[in-house]
């Protein structure tokens, strides 16, 4: 079994998408080479902004490569919470944005002629316990009621049309979902931000950052670099860089294994629509068949931190449960990556001590990492604004600075509450 991204076997990076040299001067300066820096990048680039994107590793090596590709209308949080907590007016204004990340991403696609299996597949979310189909049907009322959106709830009879499994109870369909291959995704859209004129540069680390006349001075591992505007794009990597912003996004591992190719008749069986699929519980599984019909199967399998090797034991596990049929078939690929998950479970995008900042996707960052980077570009290019995520309070919590120290005790309240159903 091979620890790396199976995406990354599939879609090799072109190095001629990298700047070598480090310019001494920029306009914008952005930290991290992920969707939302290099969508940031390709939109400043196309407004005459002169941008650099500094990653310190190498271009997209975060969760920009290493997510499962589902591109999700909505949020982590729930329809019916995000009415409580934001009221109908902004709840409505967010879940519209959600929706336009969407067509954005669609429509970026289309632009730039990205070669991405992107495809409108549908998302099928399973009730893990029957309580939770009551709950989704709630949803989907809810959805159609307040939000104009369409769903279609599925009772377990229809389930066997959607996927070969015994372990559900339900589930809902959302049919603007679709799924993607987030390598051959990231990769055509760093093409085309390099194209539009934007200077890519990778294995540069910024180690700190000040305020100077007209802008900031920026230290990096290769040099020092002046800046007019700020962008900090680093979501589930955050480090020291920036405290203000690390205290607000919290890293969450999330862990994908693939199998070995199926035979063709085994993988129309298991998931017959090629949809994306996930369950209702607090530590979820998700999963997918990939092109060449790989089964890819994640989850957050700890909240403390663990080997990929040892996650993949606990993958494993959960994907007999789901399909017994699998059983004993060969894993080929095991990864693991952050997830930038926030107190409030939705995404923010604004100006934090005079630094512009857009994170904290809640595994749906895919098509919102690429919309919020365009539109946080827009806003620093004076074409636009931020609205509604700029009305958004960031929160955070008192004591948290560096180490998550809560997350061990939200894990075993997640495994006792899924427990019980």
């Amino acid at each position: 079994m091979h620890e790396r991204p199976y995406w990354l076997e599939s879609a090799p990076r072109l190095d001629a998408q990298v700047e070598t040299p480090l310019p001494t001067h920029t306009e914008v300066a952005v930290i991290g080479g992920g969707y939302t820096g290099v969508s940031a990048a390709r939109t400043l680039a196309r407004h005459g902004v002169g941008v650099t994107v500094l990653e310190s590793r190498t271009l997209g090596w975060g969760a920009s490569t290493r997510n499962g590709g589902f591109v999700l209308p909505g949020f982590k949080l729930g329809a019916a919470a995000l009415l409580r907590r934001c009221g109908p007016g902004r709840a409505r204004a967010l879940f519209d944005a959600a929706l336009e990340s969407v067509r954005f991403l669609e429509a970026l696609v289309a632009r730039e002629a990205i070669d991405c299996e992107y495809a409108r597949c549908g998302h099928v979310s399973l009730a893990s316990r029957p309580g939770h189909y009551h709950d989704l049907e709630r949803s989907a009322a809810l959805l159609r009621q307040t939000f104009a959106y369409e769903t279609e709830l599925l009772p377990r009879d229809r389930l066997p049309s959607e996927i070969a499994s015994d372990a559900y109870h339900g589930g809902l369909l959302d049919p603007g979902a679709g799924g993607i291959h987030p390598a051959k995704y990231f990769f055509g859209l760093a093409d085309a931000a390099r194209r539009a004129g934007a200077r890519l540069v990778e294995g540069v680390e910024v180690q700190r950052f000040g305020r100077a006349a007209g802008g900031f001075d920026l230290i990096t591992s290769r040099g020092p670099v002046r800046a007019g505007e700020i962008l900090v794009a680093t979501n589930g990597y955050s480090g020291d860089l920036a405290p203000a912003l690390r205290r607000r996004v919290i890293p969450i591992g999330s862990h994908i294994v693939a199998t070995v190719p199926l035979e063709e008749r085994v993988a129309r069986e298991l998931i017959p629509q090629r949809r994306v699929l996930s369950d209702t519980k607090h530590l979820l599984f998700y999963f997918r068949l990939s092109a060449d019909r790989r089964l890819l199967f994640g989850g957050r399998a700890s909240f403390t931190p663990t080997t990929t090797a040892d996650a993949a034991r606990i993958l494993a596990k959960g994907l007999a449960t789901v399909f017994p049929q699998l059983a004993g078939v060969p894993l080929e690929y095991a990864w693991s990556g952050n997830v930038g998950f926030t107190f409030d479970q939705l995404p923010h995008a604004g100006i934090l001590d005079g630094v512009h900042y857009a994170m904290g996707y809640c595994g749906h960052g895919v098509a919102m990492a690429t919309y919020l980077g365009a539109r946080i570009a827009d806003a620093i290019a004076g074409r636009g604004d931020l609205l509604p995520f700029s009305e958004l309070e960031f929160p955070t919590v008192p004591l948290y600075r560096k180490r998550p120290w809560f997350l061990p005790l939200v894990g075993a309240w997640f495994r006792l509450a899924d427990a019980l159903g």
